[in-house]
């Protein structure tokens, strides 16, 4: 039987693929570290691009990149995207 990964995996999996998406000109550690959008950690256009290709292969998610909210997430909030509206409740 396989589990699920925790939120904690899914939020340090999340920060690599947005320091691989930035080239690692930002850092997984600084992005656990950070309390901020993706737009304030300085996460650029291209690098959205990227990590919206990564988030939805990874976890296969669809994302909508139409409006500008993408760019205000932050690494909890995708994480939260991620885990779905039930995450942390127990059956």
């Amino acid at each position: 039987m396989t589990t699920a990964p925790s939120a904690g995996d899914t939020r340090t999996r999340v920060a690599r693929l947005i320091s691989d998406a930035t080239e690692g000109q930002i850092g997984p550690a600084e992005i656990l570290d950070a309390d901020v959008t993706l737009l304030e950690l300085g996460v650029g256009s291209l690098a959205i691009l990227r990590l919206a290709d990564a988030l939805e292969e990874e976890f296969g998610i669809e994302l909508d990149l139409g409006g500008p909210s993408f760019r205000t997430e932050s690494l909890d909030t995708l994480t939260a995207r991620i885990l779905g509206p039930d995450a942390g409740r127990t059956p």
